[in-house]
């Protein structure tokens, strides 16, 4: 039962982490490949702020927020360890 209950722990940390990753890597791939090679960050959105500036926001913003989940979930799995040991 406690090897049941560590592999389900272990099974649920490597989600976390692949959905963190997954999610962070999306956008930033997809900047990558785009932004070099066209005019698209230069598009004014706002004033002085571009899409290219914009975008980097965006995904600082996106990053906060996903460190913060990571974060939350690997302490609710690691106080349940702790509860339990």
């Amino acid at each position: 039962m406690q090897r049941r209950r560590e592999e389900i722990r272990r099974i649920a940390a490597r989600r976390t982490q692949r959905v963190f990753v997954i999610v962070n890597a999306v956008p930033l791939a997809a900047s990558t490949m785009v932004f070099p090679f066209t005019d698209i960050p230069a598009v004014p959105v706002l004033g002085h702020l571009t899409l290219g500036v914009v975008w980097g926001i965006l995904q600082c913003g996106l990053f906060m927020a996903t460190a913060w989940w990571h974060e939350a979930r690997s302490t609710r799995l690691c106080d349940s360890l702790a509860v339990e040991g």
